[in-house]
């Protein structure tokens, strides 16, 4: 009993650690706190085989993705928001600022629970791949007469040439990851 309870302190622990990253206000420094907060929720659990307890909750497995990523959105929209005290942003500007972060967490989190659910190391997979969507998206420009426009840069989910391209984008891949985790039930 004292070890599960050593565990959930442990696991609290670092979720508020990597909450108070998120207050950083900094793009780049947010999503690495995104990467952290993903790896330390439900990807954990399913990778450390302790997602079989959640099971015994009343809740499904579509409602615990769902409840996971509601939680995450959660957070990064306050954390996200005390950019427009620090920056005195418009509010606008403010929900554009929001929007972007939450932008960026579907497409991780997506890629973090994808991987995982397949039986692979969902932490270190959307570190990759965050880093080739970062490199990519930034070739070339967005702008559509420029010779070298590069069209990757308007869906990226770093780059975010178009935010609605970008959301559709991340948010395919959220729901491919809520597709496989609810079939194939989130278990390696």
């Amino acid at each position: 009993m004292s070890f599960k309870l050593t565990k959930s302190r442990e696991k609290t622990g670092q979720i508020l650690f990597f909450t108070l990253i998120l207050f950083i206000p900094s793009f780049t420094i947010r999503v690495i706190g995104i990467i952290l907060l993903c790896s330390a929720m439900l990807v954990n659990d399913i990778k450390n085989k302790n997602v079989e307890l959640l099971y015994f909750l009343p809740f499904s497995k579509r409602e615990l993705f769902l409840y996971n990523l509601m939680f995450l959105v959660l957070i990064i929209s306050i954390t996200s928001a005390a950019d427009k005290i620090y920056y005195n942003l418009t509010i606008l500007e403010g929900l554009l600022v929001i929007l972007k972060t939450i932008i960026a967490l579907l497409a991780i989190y997506g890629i973090s629970m994808l991987f995982t659910t397949l039986g692979h190391d969902g932490f270190i997979w959307s570190i990759v791949i965050t880093i080739a969507d970062a490199l990519l998206g930034d070739l070339g420009s967005t702008n559509l007469n420029a010779a070298d426009f590069n069209p990757y840069s308007l869906i990226s989910f770093t780059k975010q040439g178009s935010m609605i391209l970008a959301f559709l984008y991340a948010a395919l891949i959220c729901f491919f990851a809520y597709f496989a985790y609810v079939k194939k039930g989130g278990e390696n």
